[in-house]
């Protein structure tokens, strides 16, 4: 798994770092790391934490294996302190009418729509609605603001695999959870990634190939109505 490695959290920058625009602001750790290609990068986001809220797809007593939104939400509460599990989300949706349920295929079963994952959230006592991006800069406003994200992405540009391209249209759902940015320009170089059709936690997605997998297959996503509350002494704006 590609994963990014911080060092010490840095609440004074240099002089020389310009991670965002003058009049906006982060309100969420922020450290200096590594990307997998050992080049420096700032990395935005409690990236750390919310790894391990992330798990592979289909652990749940029902056998659903289309889970991907129900995960993602699972992973989305978790980070706003809701303890719940897979198992726990897929009962809900059930019961709620708020997943695919239906047919002998396993891996349509638990299939969901943003609206259907703004709702869970919403019901779980973290309010969300679905938005529209135009640009990578949008998606990392919200994160860098506090707002928990699932993206609607294609899964074969994500996962460099053809088989899952599917005419390039969302077929997939994950769990965004910090920015890398070039720590003297600022210019946007990925996303840190929680992906339960993979399992893998923190994932670098670079930002070309998230723009095809998710801009491309629309921008759409589901933000929360609240933030994360910044620790004393995070978040001092850049």
């Amino acid at each position: 798994m590609d994963h990014a490695s911080p060092l010490e959290p840095l609440h004074e920058l240099p002089a020389d770092v310009v991670t965002q625009p003058a009049d906006a602001g982060i309100d969420v750790p922020y450290a200096l790391g590594t990307l997998p290609d050992g080049r420096e990068t700032l990395i935005i986001g409690d990236v750390d934490t919310y790894a391990d809220f992330t798990h592979r797809q289909g652990d749940n007593p029902y056998g659903f294996q289309g889970t991907c939104g129900l995960c993602s939400c699972e992973g989305v509460l978790r980070q706003f302190g809701v303890d719940v599990t897979e198992g726990d989300v897929v009962a809900h949706t059930v019961s709620h009418g708020l997943c695919e349920t239906a047919g002998d295929d396993a891996t349509a079963r638990g299939g969901t729509t943003l609206p259907d994952q703004a709702r869970i959230l919403s019901d779980y006592g973290v309010p969300a609605h679905v938005e529209s991006a135009d640009s990578l800069e949008d998606l990392a406003a919200n994160l860098e603001q506090g707002h928990g994200v699932i993206i609607a992405a294609n899964a074969g540009v994500l996962w460099d695999d053809a088989t899952y391209w599917d005419g390039g249209q969302a077929n997939h759902a994950v769990v965004p959870i910090g920015v890398a940015r070039d720590p003297a320009t600022g210019e946007i170089e990925g996303f840190f990634v929680n992906d339960s059709g993979t399992g893998e936690s923190a994932r670098f997605v670079d930002a070309a190939t998230m723009a095809d997998s998710w801009l491309g297959a629309g921008g759409n996503c589901v933000v929360t109505d609240q933030v994360h509350a910044a620790a004393p002494g995070e978040g001092t704006p850049l």
